[in-house]
């Protein structure tokens, strides 16, 4: 084992800091996730505002097959989520909107104390720490972590089955191993490329488990078992027509397992090139760099250098073992993604965490000459959560439109490489044309979703069969339209004039809003 990476045995006084400190990572995490909750609007959310408390309807009625909506399956975000809309509904859009994503919210933030307390198991109090802040900063994350959508719930629930699988092999505490299946269960019931760790989990145990071949594979059993459980009693659509559920999850027409993997998005945009949605293997690899903060570029190459050479000298030891398996999950679950055709930034959204947690580990080794000193080590705290507010606080509450500073070209030159914009900003439109007199007659066109829910006038869609000069009162582009070139004969007409107003997020244009002729 490594020097300073183990557990030590801490005063109670020690711990009491501790968790205050814990606390006040939580409450920072979770500031940021509720900050002005209704607004941004993104296409996906669009969809499972409705699915949510249909999915509830359903099991109100006792329509057991009918908590079948598509094959994500997204059955946790539609629970927590459908409880929340059919409690808390709100007075307008923006409110049921707050309560929709609320559960995201709070299950991602009320994570970052699990992780910090199976870190610490795992590895030392500091490594905790500093991943516990990591991730609750990271910009990407906390993006996502703020939508009624699966992905940060797919996050989540994955990084914790893999830490209390971690965790249980090191302690062999019952606990842990019955957590590991619950966790793998709703990995699966959010998202489907949780089935990764099916592959994975017996991997780690066979790897990291000290006991014999026949008790590894108990734990296997015992883990899967678990996981089916959790999948079966949570989910009432397998109550009553368990293959036929499963057969749709993979085959079904519009969004299937196989459909998904083998046909790309439809409509996409990557290094300056419009296509189908399939990117090519550079894909992820350039998006991972867009999304991740400096501070992670620099320690992960450190952390890197540092552990090969730790193991050539100490070899398979504890520690490493442990590291491999984090960087494997890494390795192992973004090449499953890059197999599929369709692709998104967000589909590699549970490998940041875990990212983070290397990245923890690398400043820790890096620093431990002096990493014991408290000073050293509130300092490095102190600086990490500065870089990252300083990342974040200028781009609040709209952090999907973060982009990595340091590469690339920053900020302004990403929507010359990724498609940008899933509806944010759209809202910020709205708002702008609620304030003309008499906005609720004006009747404005747009091209994107994310704007007619905010606007208290009339939207219609923008296309070929809209007179866009004569119909409408105004119309509003959107940046990941205009990358896909849609509405293009419009867009030709007005590019060369001056818009009345153009919505920038993180100083990129979002909405170019141009008055018509017909004011």
């Amino acid at each position: 084992m490594h020097p300073g990476l183990s557990p030590r045995i801490l005063g109670e006084d020690y711990m009491d800091k501790v968790w205050l400190a814990v606390c006040a990572i939580f409450l920072l995490c979770l500031s940021f996730r509720t900050m002005d909750l209704g607004t941004g609007l993104t296409t996906d959310e669009i969809l499972w505002i409705d699915r949510a408390p249909s999915f509830i309807e359903a099991i109100l009625s006792h329509q057991w097959d009918q908590t079948y909506k598509v094959p994500h399956p997204g059955v946790v975000t539609m629970w927590l989520s459908g409880i929340s809309i059919k409690i808390f509904d709100g007075s307008g859009f923006p409110e049921k909107l707050s309560f929709a994503r609320a559960p995201t919210v709070m299950v991602t933030s009320l994570s970052i104390i699990l992780i910090f307390y199976f870190i610490r198991v795992l590895f030392n109090t500091k490594i905790a720490l500093l991943s516990a802040t990591l991730i609750a900063l990271d910009p990407f994350l906390l993006a996502h972590s703020r939508l009624i959508h699966l992905d940060a719930m797919l996050t989540t629930f994955m990084l914790l089955c893999l830490l209390s699988l971690m965790s249980f092999l090191k302690k062999k505490r019952k606990e842990f191993l019955i957590l590991t299946g619950i966790f793998l269960g709703l990995a699966i019931l959010t998202k489907m490329p949780a089935i990764f760790l099916l592959a994975f989990m017996p991997f780690v145990v066979f790897f990291l488990s000290n006991d014999t071949m026949a008790k590894s594979f108990n734990y296997v059993i015992v883990i899967i078992i678990l996981a089916a459980m959790t999948f079966f009693l949570f989910w009432p659509a397998m109550w009553v027509s368990p293959i036929d559920t499963l057969m749709k999850m993979a085959f079904d027409q519009q969004s299937g397992l196989d459909i998904v993997v083998k046909n790309p998005h439809g409509s996409g945009f990557f290094l300056g090139r419009i296509d189908d949605g399939s990117h090519g293997p550079l894909f992820y690899p350039v998006s991972f760099l867009m999304m991740e903060t400096p501070i992670t570029l620099l320690f992960l190459p450190i952390f890197l250098v540092m552990f090969i050479k730790k193991l050539f000298k100490n070899g398979l030891d504890y520690v490493n073992k442990n590291l491999i398996a984090l960087c494997l999950y890494i390795i192992l679950f973004a090449a499953q993604m890059i197999l599929s055709l369709k692709a998104f930034p967000r589909y590699i959204l549970p490998v940041f965490p875990v990212v983070d947690i290397i990245v923890a580990i690398g400043m820790y080794c890096f620093f431990r000459v002096h990493i014991n000193k408290k000073s050293v080590f509130y300092l490095l705290m102190s600086g990490i959560i500065l870089v990252h507010l300083v990342l974040i606080i200028p781009i609040s509450p709209y952090f999907l439109s973060y982009t990595n500073p340091v590469v690339f070209g920053g900020p302004s030159n990403a929507p010359n490489m990724i498609l940008m914009g899933w509806g944010e900003g759209n809202d910020l439109a709205a708002n702008y044309l609620n304030q003309k007199p008499d906005a609720q007659n004006l009747t404005v066109a747009v091209d994107y979703y994310g704007f007619d829910q905010y606007f208290i006038g009339k939207t219609t869609s923008l296309n070929e069969s809209v007179d866009f000069i004569g119909g409408v009162d105004y119309i509003v582009f959107y940046i990941s339209a205009l990358q896909r070139n849609w509405s293009m004969a419009a867009w030709d007409y007005y590019k060369t004039k001056e818009p009345e107003m153009v919505i920038e997020l993180n100083g990129i244009d979002y909405c170019y809003i141009y008055k018509t002729s017909k004011q």
